[in-house]
């Protein structure tokens, strides 16, 4: 098998296996919840921006986490590790004034 493949199918697998599988689970259950108790509108978008944020914090973890991983920004021949630019990349989605916050044009801003 191809070192490339092999890698990338390691990735797949920790991405799929810790991230994508844990936050399925949990928002399809608390759908189901929600759905029983017929509290929709906020409720939902409360999930979802919950349930998303955390999917993302999660994908972010593995560069933390996994040494092997690497994510990086390459611009002009310069190269900067994404990880080692942050004191903490998974969390920069979810701080106050962090990237959601700052960047998404679909959620409250309140």
């Amino acid at each position: 098998m191809n070192k490339n493949k092999e890698i990338l199918d390691k990735f797949g697998e920790t991405l799929v296996r810790d991230v994508f599988d844990f936050n399925y689970k949990m928002l399809s259950s608390n759908i189901a919840k929600n759905l029983e108790n017929k509290q929709l509108d906020k409720k939902i978008k409360s999930l979802s921006r919950e349930s998303i944020s955390s999917i993302l914090f999660d994908f972010l973890r593995i560069f933390e986490e996994n040494e092997e991983f690497k994510l990086y920004y390459e611009k002009n021949g310069e190269k900067i590790n994404l990880n080692k630019a942050s004191e903490m990349l998974k969390a920069e989605l979810i701080i106050e004034n962090g990237w959601i916050d700052r960047f998404s044009n679909v959620v409250d801003k309140n």
